[in-house]
């Protein structure tokens, strides 16, 4: 029995090893999204190391993330700069329009219906850097793709968005799951993300 417990493919110590990694991974994250405009290339990379060093055990995890990091910046960043813009005008008119209705007592149903409205676009943004850290596109190549995607499948696109949305309420809320959620939550979209990649990367699927 103590030969299990200390073996480093256990059930003990392996899920232990990808939580010390995804705490590493979730940091490297954050060092890299200091400023704002690289959390694009920052995402590719993270959730680059994430499918292939912690679903997939595969070695060199760290200098993966340098080197996905270093490779997508360029894209990355206009990516960044174009979807940013795009989702911060949007979640801006709907701030304006709560404004306006909330003293009409409007503002709790129109609310609820414009964020969901909100869904699509936030989950589209949410397949550009998985792809980015998969294949090469230029910006505009990059952003159809995601668009395509994430209508195809818009299941998964609403399910992407509300898991993003609910780990940037937790982190604005409290400071702690900075350790770890940036991590966690690229692992949870990797489980969306994933089965889609593999119908165009495996001719057997």
């Amino acid at each position: 029995m103590a030969r299990h417990f200390f073996n480093p493919e256990g059930l003990v110590w392996k899920p232990l090893g990808q939580l010390g990694d995804l705490v590493m991974l979730s940091l490297l994250w954050g060092i890299c999204s200091v400023p704002l405009v690289t959390i694009g290339p920052a995402t590719a990379a993270l959730y680059d190391c994430t499918v292939h060093g912690v679903r997939r055990g595969e070695d060199g995890l760290f200098s993966r993330f340098w080197r996905t990091f270093r490779a997508e910046l360029r894209t990355g960043l206009l990516t960044t700069l174009l979807w940013a813009a795009l989702l911060g005008g949007l979640f801006f008119l709907r701030a304006l329009l709560m404004r306006r209705l909330g003293y009409a007592g409007a503002g709790g149903a129109v609310g609820m219906a414009t964020l969901v409205v909100l869904l699509i676009p936030t989950g589209m943004a949410c397949w550009l850097f998985p792809l980015l850290s998969r294949f090469t596109f230029s910006v505009a190549a990059l952003s159809g793709t995601a668009v395509r995607l994430a209508l195809g499948h818009i299941l998964r696109t609403l399910a992407l968005a509300l898991l993003t949305l609910v780990a940037v309420e937790l982190c604005l809320r409290f400071t702690s799951p900075l350790i770890v959620l940036p991590g966690l939550t690229a692992l949870l979209w990797s489980f969306l993300i994933e089965p889609v990649f593999r119908r165009y990367t495996d001719p057997s699927e």
